[in-house]
Formats: C-alpha cells, sequence, structure tokens
C-alpha cells in the first residue's frame, strides 16, 4: 500500500506526495485511462481549463476514467514530465506540481468531433492537489487551452456540426 500523504491531521508527507504524481503522471501517460482509479477518491474532482470551458463535470472514478480516455483518443502519444519539485501547503493536505505535456494530434477529439491534424504540441500547467489518506479529492489545473489548440492547428475553425 502507498504510503499515506494527507495524515488525519492534515499534513502532508512530501516524499510521498512526489510518489504519488509520479504515479499520476505515469498513469496519464500509460495509454490505459483504468489506470487512474488507485490515484484518487471516490469523490474526486478534476477541474481544468477544457472542463471549465466545456462545462464538462468530472466527479469519480468513472468520469475521471472517461476524461482520460478523451484525452488518449485525441493524443494517442501523450507524455508528461514532472517539471519543478513539488509546492505544498503548511496549513492543509494541499500540493502543487508544475508539469510538460508532448505529443501529437492523431486522433480526434470527440466532443466536438475534430479530426487530427497530426500537428506535435508541448505545453505546460500546474496543478494543485487536495489529499485524504494516500489518494487525491481533488484537482485544480491551470494550462494554456487556447495555445494548445492553435499548436495543434484547430484554433479559429469553425465549429463542429
Amino acid at each position: 500500500m502507498p504510503a499515506l500523504i494527507a495524515s488525519s491531521t492534515g499534513t502532508l508527507n512530501h516524499a510521498a506526495a512526489h510518489d504519488w504524481y509520479d504515479r499520476w503522471l505515469a498513469a496519464w501517460s500509460s495509454g490505459d485511462p483504468e489506470t487512474i482509479r488507485p490515484l484518487i477518491t471516490d469523490d474526486f474532482v478534476l477541474e481544468s481549463p477544457t472542463t471549465r470551458h466545456t462545462g464538462w463535470s468530472v466527479v469519480g472514478p468513472d468520469q475521471t476514467r472517461d476524461y482520460l480516455a478523451y484525452v488518449f483518443r485525441a493524443y494517442p502519444d501523450i507524455a508528461w514530465e514532472r517539471t519543478l519539485p513539488g509546492m505544498f501547503s503548511d496549513d492543509e493536505p494541499r500540493a502543487a506540481f508544475w508539469w510538460r505535456g508532448t505529443g501529437h494530434f492523431t486522433g480526434v477529439l470527440d466532443p466536438p468531433g475534430i479530426a487530427g491534424t497530426g500537428r506535435g504540441f508541448v505545453f505546460e500547467g500546474v496543478e494543485v492537489f487536495d489529499f485524504r489518506g494516500d489518494r487525491a479529492t481533488r484537482l485544480r489545473a491551470a494550462y494554456d487551452l487556447h495555445g494548445l489548440m492553435k499548436q495543434i492547428g484547430v484554433a479559429g475553425r469553425p465549429p463542429a456540426r
């Protein structure tokens, strides 16, 4: 069993949080959306520029798996890496990690049904996690969604029908 990241008093084990985040990035690079389940709680909430822009609610393991499957369908070769050490809250079980994602848009963004352009991308962002025990309960992600869409050649296109 993985080490507890957040103790019952709310303090964070920094080494366990780094190990957990390495497993998180491995899941997001695996091509297998089921690998996300052991990392999150049943009430996990994922918020990102994509979900905020589309109104997509991602709550719990099933919806998180579906969101990850959406990412893999669009970007089958996507890979992630942590680019800075974690940043940790002293007051609550929270940690933030800066990352870089790379890949090619060779699949389909469905919804809305945009076919891949084959173009590559490199983008960076930050993820802020809340933890309970050895799992994440919430993710707040920030990245330049418009910049990613420009790189893959879909920004400025007419809406899909």
